[in-house]
């Protein structure tokens, strides 16, 4: 027991100085070369890290030997990496701060070095003779456990955080995500050529200044916005979700009301009709369109959907209520399949709609602007990538504070 324990401890601290010198090499590399040989061998040894440190951390609370001056802070710093990655996953193409951190990893080596010798020279591994005392000391596992009952919490919300926000980023591509501050959107820049592609990621309720904001960042040139927004001419829906009960709540504004471009509305005719752009005289302006579906093209199990949840959610008289009756409506009567058919009507089949608007629109005009709901994003930007269009610019704007509220 008392090699295996030293063993392991001892491996804990190798695979760390390997990660740090692995990563501060991949990163030299990369200054050069965009694509670096040691990338897999990085990240594996990474991942071995991030696997074994949870590990190391329960068993300072059980081995008293286990000097915690040095392991602690080599496990913090693993997790405030991960963490930190996690959140602003922007960070992890970036070759300084990558550098920064190995190069930080590589300095906290130095711990080890202090405080462990063998015969009478620096080691950085752990020495037999330090495992000769018991291993196991009661009052070191109650303060272990006593401080953990503070650090836990702390802990399982900013892991609560980190899934949450690693989920939107795979569902939105990145076009969502938190951070301390609050729920920001992002709005990506595509060109190809002399024509450029705005995708900014939308949300029902947000700050009013970033509905401002969005508007106010239109490009020079012959320019149209795909305008988000089921409409129903049949009135299908007779209860119509509204979202403005939420944003008053929360001292918000609606997409609906603050999402105001000034332009030309056009239709789908006059667009079919319109020249293309290099045989325009007019080189400025910006056109609306409305490029989505209406109600009565959905499936009747989804129209149905809509008009119920549009119900549970007018009829609460609170928020809480209000989330709380929608969520219990839905379990209790939307079945897995209904979900499917609901998805595929509210998200694909508009996707498609919006699609096909904007390859029509990319043989009429300089630029387009698309500001649709985040989930509908990875399609949308998929379609730009296709089209040959390069990402030029990512803009970062917070749709929702956590703490600051305009009146």
């Amino acid at each position: 027991m008392k090699a295996m324990m030293r063993r392991f401890g001892n491996l804990f601290l190798l695979l760390f100085l390997a990660d740090g010198a692995i990563s501060f090499l991949d990163h030299l590399v990369r200054l050069i070369a965009p694509l670096s040989p040691l990338d897999s061998l990085q990240r594996m040894v990474a991942n071995l890290v991030i696997l074994v440190a949870p590990v190391v951390y329960l068993c300072l609370g059980i081995d008293r030997r286990l000097p915690k001056r040095v392991f602690l802070p080599l496990i913090i710093f693993v997790f405030s990496c991960l963490f930190a990655l996690l959140l602003v996953p922007s960070l992890s193409g970036s070759t300084p701060f990558g550098l920064l951190i190995s190069a930080a990893q590589l300095a906290l080596c130095l711990l080890p070095l202090n405080c462990f010798s063998r015969r009478g020279r620096p080691s950085l591994t752990m020495p037999p003779e330090l495992f000769d005392r018991p291993s196991f000391s009661p009052k070191n596992t109650v303060t272990f456990a006593a401080v953990n009952l503070l650090v836990l919490p702390c802990f399982l919300v900013l892991l609560l955080a980190v899934t949450v926000n690693a989920y939107m980023e795979k569902f939105t591509s990145g076009f969502m995500h938190i951070a301390p501050d609050g729920l920001h959107m992002s709005e990506k820049v595509y060109r190809r050529g002399s024509q450029t592609i705005r995708l900014a990621g939308m949300i029902h309720v947000g700050e009013k200044d970033y509905y401002e904001k969005v508007v106010g960042a239109a490009a020079p040139g012959r320019t149209l916005i795909l305008a988000e927004g089921v409409s129903d001419s049949r009135e299908l829906l007779k209860n119509r979700p509204d979202y403005g009960k939420l944003a008053g709540y929360l001292g918000l504004a609606t997409q609906q009301d603050r999402m105001r471009f000034e332009g030309r509305m056009i239709d789908q005719e006059e667009l079919e009709r319109s020249l293309p752009a290099r045989q325009r005289k007019d080189r400025g302006g910006i056109d609306i369109l409305r490029a989505d579906v209406d109600i009565s093209s959905f499936q009747p199990v989804t129209v149905w959907f809509l008009d119920s949840l549009g119900k549970q959610m007018n009829e609460s008289p609170t928020l809480s209520s209000q989330l709380l009756a929608s969520v219990a409506w839905s379990e209790k009567n939307v079945t897995p399949a209904m979900q499917q058919t609901i998805m595929d009507d509210i998200l694909n089949r508009r996707n498609q709609v919006v699609i096909k608007q904007l390859r029509k629109a990319l043989d009429r005009y300089d630029n387009v602007v698309v500001p649709w709901g985040a989930l509908h994003m990875p399609a949308i930007e998929q379609e730009v990538v296709n089209q040959g269009f390069q990402l030029q610019q990512v803009r970062d704007r917070v749709s929702i504070h956590f703490s600051k509220r305009e009146p």
